[in-house]
């Protein structure tokens, strides 16, 4: 059975209604990062956002349309901070390169690992993530002299993916440690290890 798609929001075109719309968002990622998804109702949400009940649904439909927003701005966020990095770590040899990709993954899990783990399920959508491991494809193949990878395709999305897999895993288990230098060192170890020579 096809999952049923949030309605949307209205978008609204003056400051103050989209300042309204920024406090209802803010205030829905405020309950998502402290207490997850199960405690977000639209009646708290209004509290919080200190609006009545009313204004909300001026501009949400519902609970499932604001956390929708709220995914759709955090995901953007996300994708602008990738693409950004990509243009960071063109020219970076290695070694580099990777622990900068690392280290702007950490920090991006670390910045409100609640509002991450509640929201970050989609991510890049199969055509963005493909897109990235092109990217990182051609970037690998920029360097073959200190690639040990034949299939630079293959690799790239295995890099990624592992960076991607152990950084969330430890956001949701251990938030602490991303804070902790040597995490970030041991992952970068790790992905040089196996696309280096």
């Amino acid at each position: 059975m096809p999952q049923k798609r949030p309605k949307r929001h209205r978008q609204p075109l003056q400051r103050r209604a989209r300042e309204t719309v920024d406090v209802i968002v803010r205030a829905t990622a405020h309950i998502l990062s402290r207490e997850g998804l199960a405690r977000v109702t639209t009646n708290r949400v209004a509290e919080r956002a200190g609006i009545s009940i009313g204004s909300f649904y001026q501009y949400f439909p519902n609970k499932e349309a604001v956390v929708a927003e709220v995914r759709r701005r955090y995901d953007e966020a996300f994708r602008e901070r990738l693409i950004g990095l990509v243009g960071i770590v063109a020219a970076l040899p290695l070694e580099e390169a990777v622990a900068a990709c690392v280290r702007q993954l950490i920090a991006i899990h670390a910045e409100d690992p609640g509002l991450h783990n509640a929201v970050s399920g989609a991510g890049l959508d199969s055509g963005e993530r493909r897109l990235l491991h092109q990217v990182a494809a051609g970037w690998l193949e920029a360097r073959r002299d200190e690639i040990r990878r034949p299939n630079r395709m293959l690799a790239a999305a295995i890099a990624l993916d592992t960076a991607e897999a152990l950084i969330h895993g430890v956001a949701l288990r251990s938030p602490e440690r991303l804070a902790d230098d040597d995490f970030a060192v041991e992952v970068t170890d790790l992905l040089v290890r196996y696309l280096a020579k």
